[in-house]
This record gives structure tokens, C-alpha cells and sequence, in this order.
């Protein structure tokens, strides 16, 4: 069984991560560990969707629920949260259980035996509607970059990594250059190629061909080394590390 976890608290993905190794219903494999809205709406839009998703109701940049307003999640959810409030509105959006924290062995087994039961004929109808729900959107391939007395195309493909200090985000190119971009970070991960770019981190992301190597860095996270100075040390959270590797050995090229 495939799963995705959606939490932004460390000790509580350890814990949950802990409880799907040692549960006697099936064995689970975490395809992927995510931390905000953006990073959801982003791997269900452009990733092949799992079998089970646990997903924490309040993320760091806001209710977990906003997820569904814009994509379609093709696996059934499992909420995990420490309120009970929202307990009829996660049975409005495709959930299959509500767990309250500290999560229990034995209240995953009975979510994990209901994902299971769940009818395999509406899972696969899921996830071809969410497959096709946004086949009209191509990932970015150029950016318009805007200066006081001129612009110009920027093609991604030059972009070695995004860096955003000051609200303000900046494209490191092969030429050694650097371009101002008027969108968000947070934009910019969802619009690029996630074959090519990895979010890294708050405040960086990478393109695959701009990394030299990557440190194993305290506390389980990962410091990369890119071929060009940066601004700072890029340093990949201990949740995102199973994602990264994943993506720096090209999986899904």
C-alpha cells in the first residue's frame, strides 16, 4: 500500500511513520511526505496518486481543506488532527476516517482496513478524473522578466535555482546572471516542472542540473551543493529528505 503523509509537525510524522511499520493490516510503503498546501496541490496536480493519504487539518500556511478546492484527490483520506470540529467536513471531501491526536495502532488499523474495503472502481474512476483535471495546464517552459526600462523571455531551462529574500525572488541562471521574477516561490513550485525543479526548502528552489552534491546534514536533513555560490546554505528538512532522493534519481522521468 502506497501512502502519502500531509503534516507539517516532525514528531508527529515520526510517530504515524512508526505506527504504519509496526501495523498487522498491510504493509506501507510513504511514497511521499508533504508540509504545506502548496506542496500538496502540487504533487497530486503533476505525481501518480497513492492508495491512502493521512492528512493533518492544519498546515503551516493554512486549513488543509483548501486542498480540494483545487485539486482532486484520487485515494481515499485519512484525517489526523487534535480537533474533532471538523469531523462532518472531512467526510464532505473523500475521507474515509477522522483520527484524533495522539494517534493510536488501533485506530490506523481500522482506517487501514477501511482503505482496503474501499471500492476499487470509484479509487480508479478518482484518479483518472484527477489525472485529467488538469491535463490543460503545461508546466512553465518561460518567464517574463520585467525591469524599470525593458523585458525579456527567461527560458526555465536556463534557471540553475530561484532564491526569495525580502519578498523578492530572484532566477540564478548558466550565464551567471540574475533576473528578477514577479511571482511567488510558492507559484513558481506549483508551475514548474517537478521532473526538473525541487523545492527545497522556504526560500530556494533547485533545478536537478545544478547540483553538485549533497551533505548529510544534522538532525536526519540533507545541505546541497549546487555548481554556483548561493546566497545561503540550501538545506532540505528532514520531512522532505524520502522526496528529494526520489527526485534527484530522476524517478518518474
Amino acid at each position: 500500500m502506497r501512502a502519502v503523509i500531509i503534516e507539517d509537525e516532525t514528531a508527529a510524522v515520526n510517530s504515524l511513520k512508526t505506527l504504519l511499520a509496526r501495523n498487522s493490516v498491510a504493509p506501507v510503503e510513504i511514497v511521499a511526505e508533504l508540509e504545506s498546501i502548496e506542496e500538496s496541490v502540487a504533487y497530486f496536480r503533476y505525481s501518480p496518486h497513492p492508495d491512502i493519504v493521512f492528512m493533518d487539518i492544519h498546515l503551516a500556511d493554512g486549513s488543509a481543506f483548501k486542498i480540494f478546492e483545487r485539486v482532486e484527490i484520487g485515494a481515499p483520506v485519512v484525517f489526523t488532527t487534535a480537533y474533532d470540529a471538523y469531523a462532518l467536513q472531512a467526510f464532505e471531501v473523500c475521507g474515509i476516517d477522522y483520527l484524533l491526536k495522539p494517534v493510536t495502532r488501533e485506530s490506523l488499523e481500522r482506517a487501514l482496513r477501511k482503505s482496503l474495503r474501499f471500492d476499487n472502481e470509484e479509487r480508479q474512476a478518482r484518479v483518472l478524473r484527477a489525472n485529467e483535471q488538469f491535463q490543460g495546464y503545461p508546466a512553465i517552459r518561460s518567464l517574463l522578466i520585467m525591469l524599470p526600462d525593458k523585458f525579456y523571455p527567461l527560458p526555465v531551462e536556463d534557471i540553475l535555482f530561484f532564491y526569495t529574500a525580502n519578498e523578492r525572488v530572484t532566477a540564478y541562471t548558466t550565464d551567471g546572471r540574475q533576473h528578477p521574477v514577479d511571482r511567488t516561490l510558492d507559484a513558481l513550485a506549483e508551475g514548474l516542472d517537478k521532473r526538473f525543479f525541487f523545492r527545497a526548502n522556504r526560500q530556494f528552489i533547485i533545478a536537478r542540473s545544478a547540483v553538485k552534491d549533497v551533505d548529510l546534514w544534522f538532525g536526519n536533513r540533507y545541505s546541497v551543493n549546487l555548481v554556483v555560490p548561493v546566497p545561503e546554505r540550501i538545506i532540505v528538512s528532514k520531512n522532505k529528505a524520502s522526496s528529494f532522493k526520489r527526485w534527484i534519481l530522476g524517478e518518474g522521468l
